[in-house]
């Protein structure tokens, strides 16, 4: 269970509900049923907040996603595709229609 060992060793200097951000993020983003260490952020808890907080389109949210990826694993598309469970050509559409710019 190195994903509860991740939670366990963390200091939450929040509260319960930034715990609750943190899985809910974490359950989200997970590429199966089963949230994995990688799975878990705790750097940008209060900055999700405010990113579910913003009133956007599906296609805005779905473009932040994706950048905020881009840029976590070095604009690595093939790793972000695979992490997102979605085609790598959608990303590269986006990134060539100028949505996305790395």
């Amino acid at each position: 269970m190195p994903a509860k060992d991740k939670l366990m060793s963390y200091n939450f200097p929040g509260n319960v509900r930034e715990l609750k951000a943190v899985i809910d993020l974490a359950a989200v983003m997970c590429s199966n049923n089963e949230i994995q260490p990688d799975d878990i952020t705790f750097n940008s808890v209060s900055v999700n907040n405010q990113f579910l907080a913003e009133e956007k389109t599906l296609k805005a949210y779905t473009l932040d996603i994706i950048r905020s990826f881009l840029k976590k694993y070095d604009n690595n598309v093939l790793k972000v595709a695979d992490k997102l469970d979605v085609g790598k050509s959608t990303i590269y559409k986006m990134i060539q229609e100028k949505e996305i710019i790395i």
